[in-house]
């Protein structure tokens, strides 16, 4: 069960509206975050409009947070422009606010696993890792 204060998801996909439905359902504080208003928002979920790419924005749609998660994404032609500045947005709501921060991430960073388990280290030499990271 996750802590007390306010619990700000940043992202209203797939991912981000079901984290907002379980964390209210554990009775927790929850603001979700987006440009536009989902609309299958639960009814004890609030929500604040602001785009993640404005940093003052999402610093202000995550003030009294004690966690951000980014759940952000972007369409995947489009991930290299488009992703490092939504990544950037929840970071700095996130150190503003004094929060924890937790990403969404998908397996990138791993590289090639030739049907391994993912036990490896991650590797800066996949180009979706250094986009994430923000070295492009």
């Amino acid at each position: 069960m996750p802590e007390g204060g306010l619990h700000v998801v940043f992202g209203t996909g797939q991912v981000g509206l079901a984290l907002a439905d379980r964390l209210a359902g554990f009775g927790v504080e929850v603001r979700a975050v987006s440009r536009r208003r989902p609309v299958a928002l639960a009814d004890d979920v609030d929500w604040r409009a602001a785009d993640a790419t404005d940093l003052d924005a999402a610093a202000d749609a995550a003030k009294g947070a004690s966690v951000v998660y980014q759940c952000l994404n972007a369409p995947y032609t489009r991930w290299p422009d488009l992703f490092p500045p939504l990544q950037r947005g929840a970071l700095a709501a996130a150190e503003r606010a004094g929060a924890l921060l937790v990403t969404l991430e998908n397996v990138y960073a791993y590289g090639p696993t030739a049907a391994t388990p993912l036990a490896t280290a991650i590797t800066d030499t996949v180009a979706w890792y250094r986009i994430r990271a923000g070295a492009k």
